[in-house]
C-alpha cells in the first residue's frame, strides 16, 4: 500500500490598488462682465474708472496627500501685456489694452492681485502671483476678480479686442510628478470692447499728407543730436462736437525708434532719423521735442489744442537729427496719427 503525503503552502498574493493621483481643476476660463461697448464722456479725468467687470473662477484639488506641502493654484507666468502704469506690487495688475490712454486693471480677492515675480506664479517663477492653495484632501480655492477700465492719457479711437489676461496653473512643491506646473487650461479673459469717442474728424486735405524738409550740408549733420531743415506742418481737425474743448494727436507705426522716440529713416542716407517737435499754440513748450515711443499722447508730449467752433489746428514741425556722423543719400519715413482727447 503506498501512502502518499502532499504537503501545501501558502503565501499572501500581491493585489494591485489603483493609486488616487492628485489632481486640480477648475470652473474653466472666465470672462470679465464688461459692457460690449463704453462711450468715453468728454474731459475725463486721468485716472477715472470708465466701466468695470467681474468673474469668479473656483479651483478644486483631489487627492492630495497630506505628507506633501499641499497643491498651490498658480496664477500668471504668461500675463498679458502690462501698461507702462502698471506697478508690479500691487495692488492690481494693470494690463494694457491695445487702445492709446486705456488700460484694465484687475484686483482680486481675497488674495490681493499682483504682477510681481514669486516662487509659486508658474513654471518659470515669473510675473504672478499665488490665489491659494489645498492643504490635503479634497478642498477648493474661489479667486473673485474686479476689473475697471481706466484712463491712462489722451483716448485715441479703437476697439479692445479680447485679451487672455492671466492663465492658471498647479502644482505640488517638490513632488516627483506634480512638482513641475500644470496647466489647468484656465484664463481670465477681457472681453472685446467698442471704444465710442466724441466724432472730431480729421479735415479734408490734413489725413494724409507729405512734409517735405530741404536739403541740407552733411558738414552740420556730424554728431549725434545735432538737427537741421526744420519744417513746418499742420494737421486740421473739424466737426467737433460742442462738448469737445481741446484735441490732441497720438503717434505710432513701424518707423518709429523705440530708443530715441524718432522716427528712422529708409532712405539711403546713414546716421539720421527725422524728429517731431511741437508747435505754438498748444499746451506743450514750442519746439519741444515728442517722444514717438510713449504709449499715448501724454507721454509722447504731444501738445493739446484748444477746440473753438468746432474746429482746431495743430502745429508740429519735423527736422533731421543726426544719431552719428551723417552720410550723403536720401530721407524717407512716415507715421500714423490719430486723434486723441485729452
Amino acid at each position: 500500500m503506498l501512502l502518499a503525503t502532499v504537503s501545501t503552502s501558502w503565501s499572501p498574493r500581491a493585489e494591485a490598488f489603483p493609486r488616487n493621483n492628485p489632481t486640480c481643476t477648475s470652473s474653466g476660463s472666465a470672462t470679465l462682465t464688461f459692457p460690449s461697448s463704453v462711450s468715453i464722456p468728454t474731459n475725463a479725468a486721468v485716472g477715472a474708472t470708465l466701466a468695470s467687470g467681474n468673474a469668479t473662477i473656483t479651483f478644486t484639488c483631489q487627492n492630495i496627500p497630506a505628507s506633501t506641502a499641499g497643491a498651490f493654484i498658480q496664477a500668471g507666468q504668461y500675463l498679458a501685456t502690462l501698461d507702462p502704469t502698471n506697478n508690479t506690487n500691487g495692488p492690481g495688475i494693470t494690463f494694457a489694452t491695445g487702445v492709446a490712454g486705456l488700460a484694465v486693471v484687475v484686483n482680486g480677492s481675497p488674495v490681493a492681485t499682483s504682477s510681481n515675480a514669486c516662487l509659486l506664479c508658474g513654471p518659470t517663477s515669473t510675473a504672478g502671483y499665488q490665489p491659494g492653495s489645498v492643504a490635503s484632501g479634497t478642498g477648493t480655492v474661489t479667486a473673485n476678480y474686479t476689473a475697471t477700465l481706466i484712463k491712462t492719457g489722451p483716448i485715441a479711437v479703437g476697439n479692445i479686442a479680447s485679451i487672455n489676461l492671466i492663465p492658471f496653473w498647479w502644482y505640488i512643491p517638490g513632488d516627483g510628478t506634480y512638482g513641475t506646473s500644470i496647466s489647468l487650461n484656465t484664463n481670465l479673459i477681457l472681453p472685446a470692447i467698442t471704444v465710442t469717442t466724441p466724432s472730431c474728424t480729421i479735415a479734408t486735405g490734413y489725413v494724409s499728407q507729405s512734409v517735405i524738409l530741404p536739403g541740407v550740408p552733411i558738414t552740420s549733420m556730424t554728431t549725434a543730436g545735432q538737427v537741421n531743415g526744420r519744417t513746418a506742418f499742420n494737421i486740421g481737425i473739424s466737426g467737433c462736437p460742442s462738448t469737445v474743448s481741446a484735441v490732441t494727436v497720438y503717434f505710432y507705426g513701424a518707423n518709429i525708434d523705440a530708443n530715441t522716440g524718432n522716427l528712422v529713416n529708409n532712405g539711403t542716407a546713414q546716421n539720421v532719423e527725422v524728429q517731431l517737435l511741437n508747435g505754438t499754440g498748444g499746451s506743450a513748450t514750442p519746439f519741444s521735442a515728442i517722444n514717438l515711443s510713449g504709449a499715448q499722447a501724454t507721454a509722447q508730449n504731444s501738445s493739446a489744442y484748444n477746440v473753438s467752433g468746432g474746429v482746431a489746428m495743430l502745429n508740429y514741425y519735423a527736422q533731421y537729427i543726426a544719431t552719428g556722423a551723417t552720410t550723403a543719400g536720401t530721407v524717407s519715413t512716415s507715421v500714423t496719427f490719430v486723434i486723441a482727447y485729452p
